[in-house]
């Protein structure tokens, strides 16, 4: 962590070199545009968590924000393996914590208001400290290759489901309602409609500039300019504050004073500890959830800016990211890719670009709550909107013209479960579904890696022409089948059937000949099926052959019965085709013309 890169400067090299003009000057730009996005992001997260019984509290929401903002930002733009990087909170994080706070809300709708805020915060904080010291050890013991692994369809469902949760939390903030089906008639009324109505407009319009315009500065722009027109529109119909505030349209009254209120020891006696212990599943799903956007927010990175990320050293440094959030009583988060981009694509992929994205926020913070409550809740809301319309025409629409059908409905099914039950139970189901797709995806690889006859294939035992030539003529007397892969109830049904197929097919064979040296277990099933395998060749007077075969799986095999005396053994495929070689030489029956009728292979 001392240095920029694993190979690169030093962290003080680093920063020296940028002091020099011609990046400050870049870097100073990249970062207040992006510091102003992230604190408009900022305290739309804040009114997403602080919603509903916790509005009255927006301002302290809002002070967590936009000091975790400042908290993330500068670590990881120190300790990442990338200059340029930029973090923040995220939006799959802040649902999980909306979440986290509505619940402990509800539990505590009896007791005092601000105790209530109070166990918010440190549930809060509780969730930063616990997601960094989980992130920082995976990095520290380089554990993130163990964990890049994710199905795809899940991450997908999970970026789906945070979509909608967007859309219905900026629905929220606008309506003053949660979105649920007893909240429904209240929504559709006129007045409700025209507030988040308007906000569903600018978020489509957000989306449809920043596809059709690339420059960075359009979403900064555009944000600037709704808060323009909300305002225009104001003074056009000569709307007084106090009346527009009254109507909803604004955010607030907060009482004076700062917005960053870090909790003092008198405070953290009054938490409720039971409950925020009591939310233990929604701070580990924070954990996962945290880990998750951070994959795929690194994946996605390296492909953009075409340069390796070592994960390992990401892990490291939004672990002490959301650590130092989280000793301020902040919010975790992590990487932030369309600010990295933006920052790349301005040339300013510099170290102090994050360092200066900092001091809007720090702005923001010393000037206090004043300036909050002349704040448009349409802008909030538009731009949860326009996050969430974004992560669902991603996941939702265009994943469709790219997926199998059972992936897809994977999305839709995990996306749905989010909604509907919670973020945990949503990723659980995926990776559930994910396990099912595999197996049954897995069990249509045939079990056989390679089927042959002794005509086609012989021992290198030596042997002369005469004997060569009898085991040519007699070579389809011995089947060969090889075996590859774990075994387990899927494959053996197929690998049954085949052996079914083979046996009642002219000419029959006399040997079978199954070589185990590729396969690398079985399940209880697949011993059950060589058990049927056993008995149709021994009504059939087959000579059953195993060869290759591990110790674990010969005791499997005699445990389950599947290879009795009846049977023979060897270590090599080459020695058991050696030993039915040397029973056609020794003369004997010959192929039958007809097989006997034999059960089929599905019964016992």
């Amino acid at each position: 962590m001392a240095s920029a890169s694993p190979s690169g400067p030093t962290l003080p090299q680093a920063i020296a070199h940028e002091l020099q003009p011609q990046h400050l000057l870049a870097s100073a730009l990249a970062g207040l545009v992006t510091g102003v996005i992230g604190i408009i992001r900022g305290i739309s997260y804040a009114a997403l968590i602080f919603s509903g019984s916790l509005a009255a509290y927006l301002n302290v929401g809002v002070g967590i924000a936009i000091f975790s903002t400042a908290a993330i930002s500068i670590c990881v733009a120190l300790f990442s393996s990338l200059p340029g990087m930029i973090a923040t909170p995220l939006a799959a994080p802040t649902a999980v914590l909306a979440g986290l706070a509505a619940a402990i809300a509800t539990q505590m709708a009896d007791q005092d208001p601000e105790t209530m805020v109070l166990t918010v915060i440190a549930a809060i904080t509780l969730g930063s400290l616990s997601t960094g010291l989980f992130l920082l050890l995976l990095g520290r013991f380089r554990l993130g290759n163990a964990v890049s692994f994710i199905p795809y369809p899940v991450v997908g469902g999970f970026m789906a489901g945070t979509g909608l949760l967007l859309i219905r939390g900026g629905i929220q903030v606008m309506g003053d309602l949660p979105v649920d089906w007893g909240t429904l008639p209240a929504l559709v009324e006129p007045e409700a409609i025209a507030h988040w109505g308007s906000g569903l407009i600018l978020g489509c319009l957000f989306w449809a500039l920043t596809k059709r315009y690339q420059h960075y500065l359009i979403l900064p722009g555009s944000l600037a300019g709704a808060i323009a027109l909300f305002y225009g529109s104001l003074w056009i119909t000569h709307t007084p504050m106090a009346i527009a505030r009254a109507h909803g349209w604004l955010l607030g009254p907060f009482p004076e004073g700062g917005l960053w209120h870090p909790l003092n020891w008198q405070e953290w006696h009054r938490v409720d500890w039971g409950v925020v212990l009591g939310q233990g599943g929604a701070i580990a799903t924070l954990m996962l959830i945290s880990l998750l956007s951070l994959v795929l927010t690194n994946n996605g990175i390296e492909l953009a800016v075409e340069k390796d990320i070592d994960l390992n050293q990401e892990l490291q440094a939004v672990g002490l990211a959301n650590l130092a959030a989280g000793c301020g009583c902040g919010m975790a988060g992590n990487q932030a890719l369309p600010s990295t981009l933006l920052v790349h694509k301005m040339q300013a992929n510099h170290r102090l670009a994050g360092v200066f994205k900092t001091l809007p926020c720090l702005t923001v913070l010393v000037l206090g709550s004043g300036f909050l409550a002349y704040f448009p809740k349409p802008i909030l809301g538009s731009l949860l909107m326009y996050l969430g319309i974004d992560l669902l025409l991603q996941w939702l629409y265009k994943s469709r013209q790219k997926l199998p059908l059972t992936d897809y409905l994977t999305i839709v099914l995990i996306m749905v479960v989010i909604n509907a039950v919670g973020f945990l139970e949503g990723v659980l189901v995926g990776l559930g579904m994910a396990v099912v797709l595999f197996v049954i995806n897995y069990s249509r690889i045939h079990a056989t890696r390679a089927q042959s006859s002794g005509h086609h294939r012989q021992s290198n035992t030596p042997r002369t022409e005469a004997e060569q030539a009898l085991l040519q003529a007699r070579g389809e007397e011995i089947h060969i089948l090889e075996l590859h892969g774990f075994i387990f109830f899927g494959r053996a049904n197929h690998l049954l059937e085949a052996v079914g197929d083979r046996l009642t097919q002219p000419p029959q064979p006399r040997f079978l000949l199954l070589d185990f040296h590729l396969v690398t277990g079985l399940d209880s099933s697949a011993v059950l099926n060589f058990v049927k395998i056993r008995k149709l060749t021994t009504q059939q007077q087959i000579t059953l052959i195993f060869t290759g075969v591990s110790e674990p799986i010969q005791t499997r095999l005699i445990q389950g019965e599947a290879l009795g005396d009846s049977c023979r053994q060897f270590d090599t495929l080459n020695q058991g085709l050696a030993w039915c070689e040397g029973q056609l030489l020794q003369g004997g029956p010959t192929l039958q013309t007809a097989p006997i009728p034999i059960p089929s292979p599905s019964s016992p």
